[in-house]
């Protein structure tokens, strides 16, 4: 896959996940259902680690590429 390719399917993914947060906040999921035990332990932690990804994709970049001298 090319750069723009992934960084389009993180985009999307980010937004559906963002989207199951908001279903999850309106339509609130009755505690102790899977839908609510997936949004807590799984979604959410997610959509934090790869927004800080997106965010922080060009200072990763550099970090992984090895240095020229």
């Amino acid at each position: 896959m090319k750069g723009k390719q992934i960084r389009t399917v993180q985009r999307t993914l980010h937004l559906i996940g963002g989207l199951a947060i908001a279903a999850y906040v309106y339509l609130a999921p009755p505690p102790g259902s899977p839908a609510h035990a997936a949004i807590q332990w799984f979604i959410v932690p997610v959509l934090v680690a790869s927004g800080v990804v997106m965010w922080q994709w060009p200072r990763l970049r550099r970090l992984t590429r090895p240095r020229r001298r």
